[in-house]
């Protein structure tokens, strides 16, 4: 309930767009279109099925080898 009360009252339509102009963009040219995302370890499947992963560690580790090196490295 928590968690439904926080995103319908937080994470609207417009969430981050503050001015009309903004809301115009997003909403009449940029909403449809795919994201594209350069530096992202995370597999595409993944982000178009849109994953709701279990807690922001799994997102974190999941898919970004770098970090993984990075822990076996320095213990």
């Amino acid at each position: 309930m928590l968690t439904t009360h926080v995103q319908n009252s937080f994470l609207t339509e417009d969430f981050l767009l503050h001015t009309e102009y903004a809301k115009i963009l997003y909403h009449d040219y940029a909403k449809h279109l795919p994201i594209i995302d350069y530096h992202n370890h995370l597999p595409p499947a993944e982000i178009a099925q849109n994953r709701r992963f279990e807690n922001i560690s799994k997102i974190w580790l999941a898919g970004d080898h770098y970090k993984w090196r990075a822990m076996r490295t320095l213990g």
